[in-house]
């Protein structure tokens, strides 16, 4: 056990209402321009939030979002919080393959710089979309391009990726030439021989409070963090509905109406703060080979 406060990851993916994936009745990428947009609004509203409650989040910002809303991540930046890629336009990586994996994070990278005059050096993929098919091939690129923490990394099975390993904390995984990327993944509560997954999305919105309290308490007491994560959307019950099948829809809209009372109580309890804050002043797990984690 730590002798000080553990920390637990706070981490915001900025996209807009209709950036959902791998869905029909979601708008298609030509008809973004158009769709009324709420995610300055809603980013601002999170960042206030924050500022209450004096701590520190990493955004994984959109490419798209920053080339068509530059003011979002200047503020993110002007407020102190470490801004990250989120890809360029919601591609799952998987379908992407490298060559398109590599054009999509370089126009994030590109499009994040020019609204920041900062490199990035944070990335999520979407979906959390990188799974042992992918993770041989996507670390050298994450690398290559100066990225040095990752946290796409699901650590249970889930609908777009997930990466089942047995870890309770950040971990740098040896890449190529002695390269090293640190990892900041999703973990789940364990409960038995169950994984539950309990922080962020639409878990955080499903959950009742007590249930979420308990859930960070008994991974602080394990003596590791946990990693919140959360969309701008998610603080906001008036968005545009999009027609979805059921299923997708209560995945997406549960819940909405009450993640603020729900953030506000967990920054209350728990000390938060950004992924490289969490990976500095908690335990790591050791490192783990590239090829290693690929076959793990």
């Amino acid at each position: 056990m730590a002798s000080h406060p553990i920390v637990h990851g706070l981490s915001v993916d900025v996209e807009d209402w209709f950036h959902i994936l791998d869905c029909e009745g979601s708008p298609d990428r030509g008809s973004w321009s158009a769709q009324p947009s709420r995610v300055e609004r809603n980013t601002t509203v999170l960042l206030d939030i924050f500022d209450r409650h004096r701590v520190k989040a990493t955004f994984f910002c959109l490419g798209w979002v920053a080339e068509h809303f530059p003011a979002v991540p200047q503020e993110i930046v002007r407020r102190g919080h470490e801004l990250g890629s989120h890809g360029h336009l919601h591609a799952l990586v998987g379908p992407l393959g490298p060559d398109g994996f590599a054009r999509d994070l370089d126009d994030s990278l590109q499009a994040l710089e020019r609204a920041t005059g900062t490199a990035v050096q944070c990335f999520r993929a979407p979906g959390f979309s990188v799974t042992r098919a992918e993770v041989a091939w996507v670390v050298p690129l994450l690398v290559s391009r100066g990225i040095d923490l990752d946290s796409s990394l699901f650590l249970t099975e889930r609908a777009h990726g997930g990466l089942p390993l047995d870890r309770r904390g950040p971990f740098a995984i040896q890449g190529p030439q002695g390269s090293q990327l640190l990892e900041v993944p999703v973990i789940p509560r364990h409960v038995g021989r169950r994984e539950l997954a309990f922080s962020g999305g639409g878990y955080l919105r499903l959950l009742p409070l007590p249930v979420l309290r308990a859930s960070f308490a008994e991974v602080e007491r394990a003596g590791h963090g946990a990693v919140c994560y959360l969309h701008p959307r998610e603080i906001d019950a008036d968005q545009p509905r999009m027609r979805l099948p059921p299923r997708r829809a209560f995945k997406y809209y549960v819940g909405l109406d009450g993640v603020v009372a729900k953030l506000d109580a967990l920054l209350q309890q728990f000390h938060f703060g950004t992924l490289r804050q969490m990976a500095a002043r908690n335990p790591r797990d050791a490192t783990i080979a590239l090829e290693d984690l690929g076959r793990a």
